[in-house]
């Protein structure tokens, strides 16, 4: 009996372990209509991280066909109440192909532009959704107020046929930055993510794991007959 439950702890830790190794991946990959993941964002002014600053960014998928990969993305300004005022005025993503082009259809954020660098010692990005036409540093008055939430519908086109996209580096823009308590006024920054990204198929590794364990106890209770 002690060997069948080492066995049963053994088989189901193990398919924890892939599920851990797989959320605390750099990137994120999809390949499937109804694949999704969130990932969470900090903040920090001039490189040093901030309390309370934070975004997060629900990644759905809708459509992968041909050269184009399609995105409901669910941006969402949680910043805390140490914060008067905070925008988030953009947000952004590295893709594994290299992106062609791209379009945007949002109420908040009117254009996407290809290439371009975050400020505050952020670095560059393949893409960014924004309201500047031009580059990814500005943003100008748009954007997410504390405890806004929208979705964004992103098409993304690539040079060749995809079957699977890689996302990383992503980012979120912040403007407006004014805390009292903080000492901050009308000042910027960004955020990355603040804790590891699950990939899709993080869920379906746990179910995998229950599906393990639960054959094991029948061909126990089996031979036990």
């Amino acid at each position: 009996m002690r060997s069948f439950l080492r066995r049963v702890v053994v088989g189901f830790a193990f398919v924890v372990g892939l599920a851990g190794f797989s959320s605390r991946a750099a990137a994120v990959t999809v390949d499937s209509v109804g694949d999704s993941f969130t990932v969470n964002f900090g903040g920090n002014v001039e490189g040093v991280d901030v309390s309370g600053l934070s975004a997060s960014a629900l990644f759905e998928v809708t459509s992968i066909s041909g050269n184009t990969l399609v995105m409901d993305i669910t941006l969402t300004n949680t910043t805390s109440i140490l914060w008067e005022s905070a925008r988030v005025s953009a947000f952004g993503f590295d893709t594994n192909p290299e992106i062609a082009s791209a379009s945007v259809d949002s109420t908040v954020f009117a254009n996407v532009n290809v290439g371009g660098q975050f400020p505050n010692g952020f670095g560059s990005v393949d893409l960014c959704v924004i309201n500047n036409r031009n580059n990814c540093n500005g943003g100008g008055g748009g954007g997410l107020d504390i405890g806004g939430s929208t979705v964004v519908t992103l098409s993304l086109t690539f040079q060749n046929p995809v079957t699977a996209v890689e996302l990383e580096n992503f980012g979120v823009r912040y403007q407006s930055l004014t805390s009292s308590a903080l000492g901050f006024d009308g000042d910027s920054g960004t955020g990355r993510p603040s804790n590891p990204i699950p990939e899709p198929r993080s869920t379906a590794m746990f179910l995998l794991g229950g599906l393990l364990v639960a054959g094991l106890i029948r061909k126990q209770l089996v031979a036990a007959r």
